[in-house]
C-alpha cells in the first residue's frame, strides 16, 4: 500500500513538472527537460492508483478512495474498471447520483458487461423503486444469462414487488448455476415463511447455514424454531450467537432492509423479548449504535 501511494506521488510530482516547465522560457538551457509521460505511461499509473483505491475500499475508506480513483480517470479516461470501482465507492458512502453518473460512464465503454448492469441496479433497489432495477438486471440477464447474481437480483426486486411466486423462481434458478449460493437459498426460506411454509423455511435456512454460517440464516432459523417447534435452548443458542456475529439484526429497520417480511420481523420480536434473549438483545443494540 505504502510502496503504490509512493508511486502516485513520485508521478504527480514528475507531472507537475513537466507542466511547470512548459512556462519556463525554453531559451533558458540549463533548465532540465522533462518529457510528456505516453499513453501507455499513463495507463499504467492509473491502473496502480486503481489497485490502491480498491484496496482502500475493501478497508471501508471510500472517500479517499473516490478521490484516488478521479485522479486515476483524469490520466485514463477510458478505463472501465476505474469507472466502476468508482461507482462502487459512490454507492457504499451514500452518493447515488454521482454513483449511476460513473456506472453509465462504465456502460458506455463497455455496454457487455453484464456485472455493471447489476451494480446499477442496487442503487435503484437503495432507492426503492425496484421496477426500475428489475429492468437493468434483465437487460444485464440478457447479455448473461447464467449469472447466479443477477438472478439473486432479480429474486430481491421481486421479493420487493411482492410477487413472491416470480421471486421464487428467480432464487431457484440461481442456486442451480450455483449451489453454494447461499443467499439465493436463504431468501428462499425467507419467502416461504411469508407464505406460511415454516418446514421448507427451517430446510432452506438450515442449507443455507452449512455453507456460510452467516448470521442471517442462522438467526432466521433460530426464529422459526422458536416459533414454530417450541426449540427454545436450540433457537435461543442460535440467536446469541447470531447477534453477536452481526448486533444489527436487532434494528427492525435493518431487518427490513435485509428484505425481512412482517412475519419474521415479528416473530423475532417475540423472541427477543424473552428472558433468555433480553440481555443478549441489549449487548447489541449498544453494539450496533
Amino acid at each position: 500500500m505504502k510502496k503504490n501511494i509512493g508511486l502516485i506521488y513520485s508521478f504527480l510530482l514528475g507531472f507537475s513538472l513537466f507542466e511547470l516547465s512548459l512556462k519556463i522560457n525554453p531559451a533558458k538551457a540549463f533548465f532540465p527537460r522533462i518529457n510528456e509521460p505516453s499513453v501507455e505511461e499513463l495507463i499504467i499509473t492509473s491502473n496502480k492508483i486503481g489497485k490502491t483505491a480498491t484496496q482502500l475500499i475493501k478497508y471501508g475508506q471510500n472517500q479517499d478512495a473516490i478521490k484516488l480513483l478521479k485522479l486515476a480517470i483524469k490520466l485514463n479516461p477510458k478505463g472501465k474498471n476505474l469507472w466502476i470501482s468508482l461507482g462502487e465507492a459512490q454507492i457504499r458512502s451514500n452518493k447515488n447520483k454521482d454513483a449511476l453518473f460513473s456506472l453509465n460512464k462504465a456502460i458506455n465503454l463497455s455496454p457487455e458487461n453484464e456485472e455493471i448492469y447489476f451494480t446499477k441496479a442496487s442503487i435503484y433497489m437503495n432507492l426503492n423503486n425496484p421496477e426500475i432495477a428489475k429492468n437493468i438486471i434483465k437487460k444485464g440477464l440478457s447479455i448473461n444469462n447464467h449469472n447466479e447474481k443477477g438472478y439473486f437480483l432479480l429474486g430481491n426486486t421481486e421479493i420487493m414487488l411482492k410477487n413472491y411466486n416470480s421471486a421464487l423462481i428467480a432464487f431457484n434458478k440461481s442456486s442451480n448455476i450455483n449451489s453454494n449460493f447461499w443467499q439465493s437459498i436463504n431468501n428462499e426460506g425467507l419467502i416461504l415463511y411469508e407464505l406460511n411454509n415454516p418446514k421448507k423455511a427451517i430446510s432452506k435456512f438450515k442449507t443455507a447455514l452449512k455453507i456460510s454460517n452467516n448470521a442471517e440464516p442462522m438467526l432466521a432459523l433460530a426464529i422459526v424454531l422458536f416459533s414454530f417447534e417450541n426449540n427454545s435452548k436450540k433457537s435461543i443458542i442460535l440467536a446469541k450467537k447470531a447477534l453477536i456475529s452481526n448486533p444489527n439484526y436487532v434494528s427492525k429497520e435493518y431487518q427490513k432492509k435485509q428484505l425481512w417480511g412482517k412475519k419474521l420481523q415479528k416473530s423475532a420480536t417475540l423472541l427477543f423479548k424473552t428472558q433468555e434473549m433480553i440481555k443478549a438483545v441489549q449487548e447489541a443494540k449498544e453494539k450496533s449504535q
